[in-house]
């Protein structure tokens, strides 16, 4: 999940203050050439923050470095480190981390440990530095101090054994204090409103608030006596939460004192009860009416999981700010005023209370020095309009932005908005100097005309799912916006330019599905996207220029059934590759729609298409196969297919008047013309430019032969001849050294007789001549191997005709066959398990070329490049069966190939036939019917487009489909073949990424799998990765969660198997997340515990232990997006694995 779902806030602390001046102090004597540069994150899991930087402006964190000696790491001390608790700041306006003293390394050789904490203090010890939570957490920031609960909030991080480098320091923070979280949830009995206006109150009880921390491992440990006061929790809507200091309640103890309308409720444990630090502890407690006892209290759910953000700590600049209420809309002004400060000079100001337009106006027209605004705690009133000063004003609905409200402030940098806006007016932001991350609250349905028109935002932009309308250029040229851009499927309109120049977006687009309304230049220059694009199917018309210039789109394009226009420039420049599948009901496509791309394969232009303009497919230079144009187009445009260099050949319709300047213009492979039309279409001297026009026969209605042959331009054609539809089924045959036999199909007009004109004396063809449609078998002899290749061509001839049809047949020499068998290893440990490497729609080039092979030992060598399988790699027998097809390249619905394994992208991905797979699959010397079930089938798809997906047996027979895939890393053949294969095939681990946010119990999509389909998984005993749990102590890697070796990166994360919610895994980010190269603690384990039964050895936790290897650096910070899940998906080229049945199906047994 695009948008990330396991999210740990960068932190971009490039500590330019450790770059010695002659004002900034030194810690330590150190090479000034290697000043220690920093950035840091917080671990923990978004809710609804989830572009939250993780600290505010204003934070100081403490760091200390301490020096290696000998080799060894040293001791942390009070004092005489590297460096003492040296002081960063945070400078938000500026986006990096200020320093009180400049850091380096000792020389060029030293290693460190870097330790920091937040927030920042002055320890007196660092053995057991003195910690207190608030008692009272509920307050606020205010004034330049923290509030009580971010105040409480304890973070810690260590990162060790760093080599002197001049490239930044990652320090990560752990919260090292336990969460609790109480959430009142509505039950029965209530009338509609009645439970949002009871009076709510919760206390956390009976834990100790001191304790001490060891600096040196972040370690907790309580001290002093349980506080006969409880802690007063942070409130926000209907759940409390609290810091506490990890520590055990004794059970039957309260923990929660609950009152609710007066009713008091106890809750606690009859056991035992551990805070666990760095964990939150959610507790739902649902409340009902019952008329005859008041009100009932149940526990509904009870959770330990991975830290949440939340909405509290580091909440913008809050202990900044200037307070003021204001009880009456319009009276801001003098509200200022009444606090004793001159609003004039005002750079940060918190307002509470009403405010309407005016008040906004005023802070745009008269706060001359106001660089930050937080309104979060703000009611917006309506104003009838009317004049302030000189001008005149519209009137502005409750809770709305108004238009122009803070227009050309250029002083404005910050801003919270109030939680319940509906709308962000016209411009109402626009060419101000906003910066940072834009958080949109979820309330807003609307953002209007140039809202944030040209503003230099620079994070990320998070919409809310309220939203509906995104109006004309309201982000246009916010161009320093970075990270994925998640629209919320609530969205139906994107207006004009809505997101024109905002090439800082990054990873893939995912337009929402109720979309209707897509204007031009909607993201005209969004050249950051990345991927394959999947047009709604709401929308009818494709607006100029609507995604111009996006060039790093580089999947495919998927576009909707109904979809009738396509407008001038709308993909233009943009990098789409594989097949383009055009709406068959599609009457226009624009000047140069698809101009510059990479579509490949043959086009087929839809008959219902009428209008083709000038430059349509220019540049698309991997085109092939014959075009037809449809039979209502009168004029062939200007520049059409120019420089569609591969392009083999053209159908002209019948009612062709004129073929315009260039129209093929460098279409260097163009050997077919046919043009249906009776008279001569005017043709322009350049329309075929560089095609070479006298290599082959123009085919026309045979009274218009004459015509052609003196008609101006045509002329410079040499040969014409009479359209008929005499062909061969198949243009070209390819073989290796065996003989080899193919039917084919010779369709000739009813009743007129043909024969084989001319045929290498190497080839046969039996019969050499025929009436009509008749099957010919063309047979190649057998070369004997070292023999030079040799090339040949059968010419058909369609008798008193001069009118031929070819097949060129082309005979490869090579060491290995079809049905071949090479062992690249035998087991050397346990009693062998077997892995078989396959390639399907390579031809005999392909594999005489040695394409095939080096797909296969590239495909194997990156199974065996990822843990577990590098460690264990001595337990497989390995082999590869050669496969040759007739065609090279994978089929689609618009390119019709022919594969040995018959795969093909169909709907549901790449489809092979398994019968025909496991029937070559026991060809291996050591594979058979009865040991399929523990073999895995690897069939290399021979093309360059993702699409991997694999088949699964319950007898545990599995095919895993990895295409050659040159997508962007961590998309590409490797990351295909180790979660295709390593992960699904063999390790039967479930996927980890997310389609969209909802509850996989709830979720009511179609194209997802569910709870069912999950069970059903587990049933079988696969998907050890995932849960349908959040306990840590119900979790299949429960015992990773509590094992030193791995705590600290084991633990609970929610979002997997395509949802966001309900569904959990045990690490940030893995192979099966999105492809990199690492598979987590618990998949390491199911991939081991499977290769030891298969090997006939059994499996300890311990041994599994001592052997495995724990290195997740190549795991990356971010998991998939949802959005770049999500296309995928709706490309058809990102599948789940598929269930096949009990156990595959056999042609004949070996």
């Amino acid at each position: 999940m695009k948008r990330h779902l396991i999210f740990t806030g960068l932190l971009g602390l490039s500590l330019t203050g450790c770059v010695k001046d002659l004002d900034t102090p030194t810690v330590g004597e150190g090479d000034t050439t290697l000043p220690i540069q920093l950035y840091n994150e917080i671990s923990q899991i978004p809710t609804t923050r989830v572009n939250d930087e993780g600290f505010c402006n204003g934070d100081g964190v403490g760091v200390y470095v301490v020096n290696y000696e000998n080799g060894s790491a040293g001791t942390l001390r009070l004092e005489g480190n590297q460096a003492d608790n040296v002081r960063y700041v945070y400078d938000e306006p500026n986006g990096k981390w200020t320093p009180d003293e400049a850091v380096y390394f000792r020389d060029k050789h030293t290693h460190v440990d870097l330790i920091g904490y937040y927030p920042y203090r002055t320890p007196t010890s660092v053995e057991a530095y003195p910690f207190e939570v608030a008692k009272d957490q509920s307050t606020d920031a205010a004034n330049g101090l923290l509030g009580g609960y971010e105040a409480s909030d304890f973070l810690w991080g260590k990162t060790v054994d760093v080599a002197p480098t001049t490239q930044r320091i990652n320090i990560r923070f752990q919260h090292r204090m336990a969460g609790a979280l109480v959430a009142l949830s509505e039950g029965t009995g209530f009338a509609e409103g009645e439970f949002a206006l009871l009076e709510k109150a919760v206390l956390v009880t009976n834990t100790i608030r001191k304790a001490t921390v060891d600096l040196a491992t972040g370690e907790i440990t309580p001290s002093g006596d349980v506080p006969t006061t409880g802690i007063v929790p942070y409130k926000k809507g209907g759940e409390f939460r609290a810091v506490v200091v990890p520590q055990t309640v004794a059970a039957s103890t309260p923990l929660f004192s609950i009152t609710v309308d007066g009713t008091p409720y106890v809750f606690r444990k009859t056991e035992p009860f551990a805070y666990t630090g760095g964990k939150l502890h959610k507790f739902t407690i649902e409340i009902s009416k019952k008329s005859e006892s008041g009100l009932e209290f149940k526990l509904l759910g009870e959770s330990i999981t991975a830290w949440e953000t939340d909405n509290i700590s580091h909440d913008a600049t809050a202990r900044e700010y200037i307070i003021i209420d204001c009880p009456e809309a319009g009276t801001l002004k003098e509200c200022i005023a009444a606090a004793g400060k001159d609003y004039t000079k005002v750079k940060n100001l918190k307002v509470t209370g009403t405010i309407d337009a005016r008040d906004f106006f005023m802070m745009r027209d008269e706060m001359t020095a106001l660089q930050s605004i937080n309104l979060k705690e703000v009611e917006i009133a309506a104003w009838e309009g009317g004049q302030i000063g000189d001008n005149w004003y519209s009137s502005y609905n409750a809770n709305e932005i108004p238009g122009e409200a803070f227009r050309d402030k250029s002083t404005l940098i910050r801003f919270v908005f109030p939680e319940n806006i509906t709308k962000i007016g016209s411009s109402a932001f626009s060419q101000t100097n906003l910066s940072g991350s834009l958080i949109i609250p979820n309330s807003v349905t609307e953002i209007g005309l140039e809202a944030f028109a040209y503003c230099p935002l620079s994070g990320t932009l998070t919409l809310p799912n309220s939203l509906e309308r995104i109006k004309q250029y309201a982000f246009a040229s916010c161009s320093g916006f970075i990270g994925a851009l998640n629209l919320p499927a609530s969205l139906k309109e994107i207006g004009y330019g809505a997101f024109e120049n905002c090439n800082g977006f990054t990873g893939n687009l995912t337009l929402p599905e109720e979309l209707d309304e897509l204007g031009e230049r909607a993201f005209l220059q969004c050249y950051g996207f990345i991927g394959s694009l999947t047009i709604p199917h709401k929308i009818k018309k494709i607006e100029n220029s609507c995604f111009s210039s996006c060039s790093g789109l580089n999947g495919t394009l998927s576009l909707p059934k109904g979809l009738i226009e396509i407008g001038t420039t709308a993909f233009s420049s943009c990098s789409f590759r594989g097949s383009l599948t055009l709406p068959e009901n599609l009457l226009i496509i624009g000047a140069d729609a698809f101009n510059g791309n990479q579509f490949s394969g043959e086009l087929k232009l839809p008959q219902s298409l009428s209008v083709l303009k000038e430059g349509a497919f220019a540049y698309n230079q991997r085109l092939t196969g014959i075009v037809e144009l449809p039979d209502e187009i009168v004029s062939i445009a200007p520049s059409v297919f120019t420089n569609c260099s591969q392009l083999q050949g053209v159908v002209i319709p019948k009612n062709v008047e004129a073929i315009r300047e260039r129209a093929f213009e460098n279409c260097f492979q163009l050997n077919s013309i046919t043009c249906k039309a009776q008279n001569p279409p005017q043709l322009s001297a350049t329309a075929f430019a560089g095609v070479a026009k006298d290599n082959f026969t123009v085919e026309v209605p045979e009274e218009a032969v004459a015509s052609y042959s003196t008609a101006p331009e045509w002329k410079e054609f040499k040969r014409f001849a009479a359209h008929r539809d005499f062909s061969i089924s198949r243009n070209l045959f390819r073989t290796l050294n065996a003989s080899l036999s193919k039917t084919l199909v010779m369709r000739a007009p009813s009743g007129e007789a043909w024969s084989v004109e001319s045929k290498p004396d190497w080839v046969t063809v039996e019969p050499m001549n025929g009436v009509g449609k008749v099957e010919v078998t063309v047979t190649v002899a057998q070369q004997p191997k070292g023999a030079d290749n040799r090339t040949g061509e059968v010419v058909f001839l369609l008798d008193g005709k001069d009118y031929r049809s070819r097949t060129t047949v082309e005979q490869y020499d090579y060491q290995y066959g079809d049905g071949d068998v090479l062992t690249a290893q035998r087991a050397t440990k346990g009693a062998g398990v077997d892995l078989v490497f396959m390639g399907d729609c390579f031809d005999a080039k392909d594999i005489a070329e040695g394409k095939y092979l080096d797909a296969m030992n590239e495909a194997i060598g990156y199974f065996f490049a990822v843990e577990p399988y590098k460690t264990y790699r001595d337990y497989f027998n390995v082999y590869t069966i050669f496969g040759l097809s007739p065609d090279s390249g994978v089929g689609d619905v618009n390119t019709i190939r022919e594969a040995k394994f018959g795969s093909a992208y169909a709907l549901g991905g790449i489809t092979p036939d398994e019968s025909v797979c496991f029937e070559y699959a026991c060809k291996a010397p050591t594979v058979t019917q009865d040991k399929i079930g523990r073999t895995l089938v690897t069939l290399i798809e021979n093309t360059e487009d993702y699409g991997g997906i694999t088949y699964m047996w319950g007898d545990g027979s599995a095919i895993a489909c990895c295409p050659m895939s040159r997508d962007v890393y961590p998309y590409d053949f490797r990351g295909l073949v180790q979660h295709e294969a390593g992960g699904h095939g063999f390790g039967k681990l479930g996927d980890e990424y997310i389609y969209h946010n909802a509850f996989i119990q709830t979720c009511p999509c179609l194209y997802c799998p569910h709870v069912k389909e999950f069970n059903d998984n587990k049933s079988r005993g696969w998907f050890e990765n995932l849960s349908l749990t959040g306990n840590m102590y119900d979790v299949p890697w429960s015992h990773f969660i509590f094992d030193p070796q791995y705590s600290n990166l084991v633990d609970i994360y929610e979002g997997g198997y395509m949802h966001m919610r309900g569904v959990f895994r045990s690490e940030p980010n893995s192979c099966m997340n999105n492809n990199v190269p690492y598979f987590s603690a618990i998949s390491r384990e199911a991939i081991v515990k499977r290769m030891k039964e298969y090997a006939g050895e059994s499996y300890s936790f311990e041994e599994f232990k001592a052997h495995d290897v724990l290195d997740a650096s190549t795991a990356g910070a971010e998991t998939r997006s949802m959005s770049s899940a999500l296309e995928f998906a709706a490309s058809n080229k990102q599948q789940n694995p598929v269930y096949m049945g009990d156990k595959p199906k056999f042609n004949k047994s070996k």
